[in-house]
């Protein structure tokens, strides 16, 4: 079976012009391919399309995560606009939304366009490796005069907590890393305790933040700091919903002889 990736830059709602776009990106006609496997977003708007298979986005997620880190049972965090999260377990064949949050990539975007003009996501993550957080933020450490539990003095206590003393006179780069910081702990954290909730033996990250070095390093530290078995980053996880979704449209399925072609399309926005 042939894999092609390709990625489209913020293309829009979902939408035949979209869809279009996106098997040009790939160099396919509509005509070569058995079907469409989309998921995510607006992807509803497209039932009724040819071809088309729509499947709901916890499936995608799950499916993807699992096929790419290779595992049987996990918690899949999908990391992009927001972050979903999903209880994922190929044995039983179920695919359960669980929890999640509104803060990702769009979040990083958003304040980042505000506060530094600049939107695109992986150039806050880079600009914040090379700032420090700690210029911005409030540690346990200067809150408490020392750590808490198992907590290190050096651990964020507040999120941006220097701003206001600071008067608007923090560097690019700082800022940077305070808000990537910020997001990549908010959606560390809620991992962490899901995870922990469901009784489940690994979380596994996909989607195109958790790509960026940056915030992959901060949810390691995240896990590391509270003792808990590092998560997975599967290499390809930046499409893996999209995998999922060509998985659970029965494209990619052994039972049919490989007659499908996986072909995953990730959009960025």
């Amino acid at each position: 079976m042939a894999e092609r990736h390709a990625s489209l830059l913020r293309p829009g709602p979902a939408s035949p012009e979209v869809l279009r776009r996106a098997l040009e990106a790939l160099d396919v006609r509509a005509d070569d391919v058995a079907a469409v496997a989309v998921t995510g977003g607006r992807s509803r708007d497209l039932a009724g399309e040819p071809k088309v298979v729509v499947v709901d986005e916890p499936t995608a997620i799950g499916r993807g995560a699992l096929a790419a880190a290779g595992v049987e049972r996990a918690l899949a965090v999908s990391c992009g606009t927001g972050t979903a999260m999903v209880v994922a377990d190929a044995g039983a064949g179920t695919y359960r939304h669980v929890t999640g949050t509104p803060v990702g990539g769009g979040t990083l975007e958003g304040l980042g366009s505000a506060l530094l003009g600049v939107s695109m996501a992986s150039e806050i993550a880079a600009m914040a490796s090379r700032g420090d957080a700690s210029q911005v933020d409030t540690t346990l450490g200067e809150v408490l005069g020392g750590g808490l539990g198992g907590l290190p003095p050096r651990a964020t206590a507040v999120s941006l907590g220097r701003l206001a003393a600071l008067g608007g006179r923090a560097g690019p780069d700082d800022l940077a890393a305070g808000l990537t910081t910020m997001v990549a702990q908010t959606i560390g954290l809620l991992a962490l305790n899901a995870k922990a909730a469901h009784g489940l033996p690994h979380a596994v990250f996909v989607g195109r933040v958790a790509t960026l070095p940056f915030v992959r390093s901060m949810v390691q530290a995240v896990f590391a700091v509270y003792g808990v078995e590092a998560p997975l980053f599967p290499e390809g996880g930046d499409h893996a919903v999209a995998l999922g979704a060509a998985h659970a449209a029965g494209g990619v399925s052994p039972a049919n002889g490989g007659a499908g072609r996986r072909r995953p399309v990730r959009s960025e926005r």
